[in-house]
């Protein structure tokens, strides 16, 4: 429980308990970050992915695939 690898649960927005390292926690707490279980940290990056491919397509968010001029 104590040292480099302590744990710490942590209760994830969609109600999920994270298990995380001590240092993981404060490290999000200090970046105003809120914690993560795994399925919705990976719908976020999936999300903000698809956000910056659309950005760097010149797509607009609301089109249906059609390139803006």
């Amino acid at each position: 429980m104590f040292g480099p690898n302590s744990m710490k649960k942590a209760l994830c927005g969609c109600g999920e308990l994270v298990d995380l390292d001590t240092e993981t926690v404060i490290r999000k707490r200090l970046l105003g970050k809120r914690v993560e279980c795994v399925n919705c940290r990976n719908r976020r990056i999936a999300l903000e992915k698809e956000s910056m491919e659309r950005h760097f397509l010149g797509l607009d968010e609301e089109s249906s695939g059609c390139i803006s001029i």
